[in-house]
């Protein structure tokens, strides 16, 4: 009875996976994709955000189990898993899948590297474990959205919950039943609030981080005999019901098998909210046809979809993740400095003269024909008016990063270069690449993860 639900589905395919059935796509998509969670974990970890959560799993566990992404040690894999998604998340930089509206990258990869290192499982079992949690995430979110992120809930915890138990529950050989109560485990503690968007806390972090580490715990006791609910889903108290006005359960499971949902993934190029993207990309491609100066500016009109529009257009910014959240701002370093980066959302920068000046001059604007595209496309069309009387116009269709525009292998490889440069030097980096890009070689993932310590 419990296969006949859409959990018992999505565990019956989830459980079948194997590495030798992947497409040889897939199976590099798998790859960037743990790439690009690596270096934004890296980069994080020099973060407010990283360093107290690395603090806090050393003091929480005296266990050397998994690597602790820029210690000097090993902690146990739960608080691994935590502390490493709060650094894959910490600085915006991290892949999403826009019918989802999450990021299953950070909830996904750290659990799956904690867990592989602990049960030393090498890469053609990582890869497959990364594809089952990013199905997962990418069925059971766009299942559910839009209601459930208009609700407030924050995807990226709480179907990411759902995506780690899946991924580490691939790693433990859960068979299907067992897999089942993983799911439904996962479900009764997913969680997330975006009421960090008020004062700019921390917490959309720590969402990152107890999804893996939930999902592990689900996984581990699904495992030992441990029962969640087969409708965790779509019963009459369950995740949709619970989550959501309004929902689409079939989709969790239509065309599974047909198509891979990690192939929806985008990759990110700017340090602030995926919506904030194509306007962003629109400013860029006006600024590098024709110079900008504050001065000249008499005013900047952003024309995207709805949910944009009202999610990051306010002007509110005292924080970096306040900064992250907002278009105004992402728009005003855009043109100013002429990119949207790390180092964007600094203290010198969120305060500076010119930049405050600017987004009181930037408005952002619905637009119903881009809202008509949704979610197949998330565009945006900026429109700059400078005192001399000219107008200058820019369309985005798909931000960079999307599948539809996704940019080069070179683009991802330099992405990842960028960000770990912050912690290592080339060497360093470069074994870490020779790994990744071989991770089918790869016998033991500590072959990897012992590169991501600072001993």
């Amino acid at each position: 009875m419990e296969m006949n639900s859409l959990t018992g589905k999505l565990a019956a395919f989830i459980t079948g996976l194997k590495y030798s059935s992947l497409p040889s796509e897939v199976i590099q998509k798998a790859k960037h994709c743990l790439m690009d969670t690596l270096g934004a974990a890296l980069a994080g970890s020099k973060t407010a955000d990283g360093i107290i959560a690395k603090k806090v799993a050393e003091k929480l566990s005296p266990k050397k189990e998994s690597t602790l992404i820029t210690a000097k040690g090993k902690v146990g894999v739960l608080e691994a898993a935590l502390a490493n998604g709060i650094m894959s998340h910490a600085l915006e930089l991290d892949d999403g899948n826009r019918y989802a509206q999450g990021h299953p990258g950070v909830a996904t990869v750290p659990g799956v590297l904690a867990l592989a290192e602990k049960e030393k499982k090498g890469g053609k079992e990582v890869i497959p474990a990364i594809v089952a949690g990013y199905e997962v995430f990418g069925r059971v979110g766009a299942g559910g959205n839009p209601s459930h992120f208009n609700r407030g809930f924050h995807t990226t915890g709480t179907c990411g919950t759902f995506a780690a138990a899946a991924a580490t529950g691939w790693l433990l050989r859960l068979n299907p039943s067992k897999m089942v109560s993983a799911l439904g485990l996962a479900g009764s503690q997913a969680a997330g609030l975006f009421a960090f968007m008020a004062d700019g806390s921390m917490t959309k972090t720590l969402h990152a981080g107890k999804a893996g580490m939930n999902g592990i715990l689900a996984a581990f006791m699904a495992k030992e005999g441990f029962t969640g609910p087969a409708y965790i889903l779509e019963d009459k108290f369950g995740f949709y019901k619970a989550c959501a006005d309004a929902s689409n359960p079939e989709r969790v499971v239509a065309g599974l098998g047909e198509k891979y949902e990690i192939m929806t993934t985008y990759v990110k190029y700017h340090a602030s909210c995926r919506h904030s993207h194509a306007p962003v990309d629109a400013i860029l491609d006006i600024r590098n046809r024709i110079p900008l100066r504050l001065e000249d500016i008499e005013k900047v009109n952003v024309y995207t979809y709805t949910m944009a529009a009202k999610f990051i257009g306010g002007k509110d910014v005292t924080t970096p993740i306040s900064g992250k959240m907002s278009l105004p701002y992402s728009a005003a370093v855009a043109i100013l400095c002429g990119r949207v980066g790390l180092a964007e959302f600094k203290p010198q920068i969120l305060n500076n003269r010119d930049v405050r000046a600017l987004m009181e001059k930037i408005d952002v604007y619905p637009d119903p024909e881009l809202d008509k595209l949704v979610p197949d496309h998330r565009g945006a069309r900026a429109e700059i008016f400078l005192k001399d009387g000219r107008k200058l116009i820019s369309h985005i269709l798909d931000a960079k990063g999307e599948p539809e525009n996704p940019g080069t292998a070179s683009d991802i490889y330099d992405k990842f270069c960028l960000l770990a440069g912050t912690v290592f030097k080339a060497p360093r980096i470069e074994r870490i690449l020779e790994k990744i890009e071989n991770l089918e070689k790869v016998k033991d993932i500590s072959e990897l993860t012992s590169l991501l310590t600072t001993r």
